[in-house]
């Protein structure tokens, strides 16, 4: 962490997925969190990253992936998850509207 003048610099390194919705809300909540530190001069550095590398390129039915990834049982569960936390950061996640999960590049 470097000083200029009065304000600190610090450089953050985002490692994150874009199909990823638990990376949009750590999105999010990073955003609130810098919004309280209006004193630190940030410098984001975002990275790419590929959860799943396994998606083919044309990509994949949501509903298979969901159920290979986490069981028919347990993919609404997961979602419900998601979508509460999501309204709480302000993010109206709609995954019944996701017909395929696209890889990411």
């Amino acid at each position: 962490m470097a000083e200029s003048g009065d304000r600190k610099k610090i450089t953050v390194d985002i490692v994150s997925d874009v199909v990823c919705p638990w990376c949009f809300i750590g999105k999010r909540r990073l955003e609130s969190a810098l919004a309280m530190a209006p004193d630190l001069d940030i410098d984001l550095r975002w990275r790419p990253f590929q959860l799943d590398s396994t998606i083919p390129p044309g990509g994949i039915s949501r509903q298979d992936y969901m159920d290979r990834k986490f069981g028919p049982e347990r993919a609404a569960t997961v979602h419900d998850r998601v979508r509460t936390i999501g309204a709480e950061v302000g993010i109206p996640f709609a995954f019944e509207k996701i017909t395929r999960s696209p890889r990411a590049r």
